[in-house]
């Protein structure tokens, strides 16, 4: 959730700020707790045919639209294709660890970023922790059965390294590189504010950190694509099952609602490119059906186009 232009270009306490008010206000979560505003619904599973998309839930909350670069305005002007994704004039922002499997390796993609200062620091750091590796585990995924951690970029470390009772970073999920573009680490040694830094430098001095070229094949069917635009080294994942195709989006979508919201957002290093990629990627997806998925969007996290680029409606679970 990479805050630039007005917001200031690594400040994490914008976002974060928003989280601690929202889950203070009345009838939702305090900040110290693990409660959401809003109950996430089950796991959701989408078999693309040899290659299977889980969505594990932690939590859905409402924010402030600012949190994601959005306005009230937005979420109205969205109409029925925003209502899925808001809660009254607030948008919903998910938590949640996205497992892909394929070809006998199990990825995970982006596990629950861009908000460390919420469920990554502090006294209740351990806490989330541990429930996430539950959520993990009651979805049938042991920690040790993780290949591949990759990181889309890097806004918050999440839960793609661990802590110890000490508050020291060490490699969540023990047997798994984590992997992130060159162009990301490189963009990385030049800006020592960003957000989960230090969380990725422990995981770099433990060995486990690969940076990988513009265009690589992670697992049969799953190839990561560097796209620049939202940081230097952002990436999205392509996945291709036999019977249909996906795309996890990163940080160039915070929100389903990016898509019907007829303005250029704030949300990047590069806006203008941020916003024609993700606008071509949006015309390609509603012309292929393939499903469209964002690692902060609510359950079930994944939507199609489905009258058009600017038509954003949650997609069905497997």
């Amino acid at each position: 959730m990479r805050r630039v232009g007005p917001h200031g270009r690594h400040a994490a306490t914008d976002a974060t700020a928003t989280w601690h008010r929202r889950a203070g206000k009345p009838g939702c979560a305090r900040a110290d707790r693990v409660r959401p505003c809003r109950v996430v619904g089950d796991v959701a599973t989408f078999d693309l045919g040899g290659v299977v998309l889980t969505r594990v839930p932690y939590f859905d909350i409402g924010l402030d639209p600012a949190a994601v670069g959005l306005t009230v305005e937005d979420l109205q002007a969205a109409g029925p294709s925003g209502v899925p994704w808001t809660d009254g004039e607030q948008v919903l922002v998910g938590q949640a660890v996205w497992v892909v499997a394929s070809g006998g390796r199990t990825l995970v993609v982006d596990p629950c970023g861009a908000a460390d200062t919420f469920i990554r620091s502090g006294p209740a750091a351990l806490e989330h922790q541990r429930n996430v590796v539950v959520a993990l585990e009651d979805a049938g995924f042991a920690l040790d059965d993780v290949d591949v951690v990759v990181l889309t970029h890097l806004d918050g470390i999440g839960m793609a390294a661990g802590l110890d009772d000490a508050a020291h970073w060490h490699p969540l999920f023990p047997r798994a590189r984590v992997v992130l573009t060159r162009r990301e680490l490189d963009h990385l040694a030049t800006e020592p504010e960003v957000m989960g830094l230090g969380g990725l430098q422990a995981l770099e001095d433990a060995g486990v950190v690969d940076g990988v070229d513009d265009l690589v094949e992670l697992a049969p069917g799953v190839t990561l694509e560097h796209t620049g635009c939202h940081s230097p080294g952002h990436a999205v994942i392509h996945l291709r099952g036999e019977r249909e195709a996906a795309t996890m989006l990163g940080h160039l979508a915070l929100s389903p609602i990016d898509f019907a919201v007829d303005r250029m957002l704030p949300n990047h290093e590069e806006p203008e490119a941020a916003d024609a990629l993700l606008r071509r990627l949006a015309s390609e997806a509603a012309d292929d059906g393939r499903l469209l998925v964002g690692p902060l969007w609510p359950w079930p996290g994944a939507c199609r186009l489905v009258d058009g680029p600017r038509d954003p409606r949650p997609a069905t679970p497997s």
